[in-house]
């Protein structure tokens, strides 16, 4: 199994997971949609796991003329983790997200990089839209509750379900048939 097939299958069973969940209970969902960008402890949690995945991403490229400084990545992410959490206190849990999202991108990409089939477009595609929601997210947080608006009636929650468990479906039929 390749590795963007096992990429692949991950992504479509937290997608088959997420969408049976807004399916089965739009109500909590639209609730969970409505406290997530005030809440404090996902945002502190995502900003650390954040720091540390981009610090251990700069240590493993090269930097030319500031290989020397990778050093200080290591007591520098953690004073960056509580410096974040202190300023950046407004709509963190969103703006974690949206990094969390810039950095998951990556891995999928390079996985999708070298495999010969054309449907790893499908999954290219998927990285560069987590890269646009995780820039407007990031920059712009007030973004994702102008999407939690739009989301108001149950209907529109449980037919985006099922949309997504439907695609969560297709990953892991390409990753099982194809990758």
């Amino acid at each position: 199994m390749s590795s963007l097939a096992v990429i692949a299958w991950i992504l479509g069973t937290f997608a088959i997971g997420g969408g049976l969940l807004a399916a089965g209970a739009p109500a909590m969902v639209r609730r969970g949609m409505e406290t997530y960008p005030r809440s404090i402890w996902p945002g502190r949690i995502l900003l650390a796991v954040d720091m540390v995945w981009a610090a251990y991403a700069v240590t493993q490229i090269h930097l030319g003329g500031f290989n020397a400084w990778k050093v200080h990545l290591y007591w520098l992410a953690p004073v960056l983790i509580v410096v974040g959490c202190i300023y950046l206190d407004e709509m963190l849990s969103v703006r974690a997200l949206g990094g969390l999202l810039l950095l998951a991108a990556g891995p999928v990409l390079n996985a999708a990089r070298w495999n010969p089939s054309a449907w790893r477009l499908v999954i290219t595609v998927l990285a560069y839209l987590w890269i646009g929601v995780g820039l407007f997210w990031l920059m712009e947080p007030w973004w994702f509750r102008r999407m939690t608006l739009r989301m108001r009636s149950d209907a529109v929650i449980r037919g985006g379900g099922i949309i997504k468990a439907l695609f969560g479906a297709a990953l892991i039929a390409l990753a099982l048939l194809v990758y």
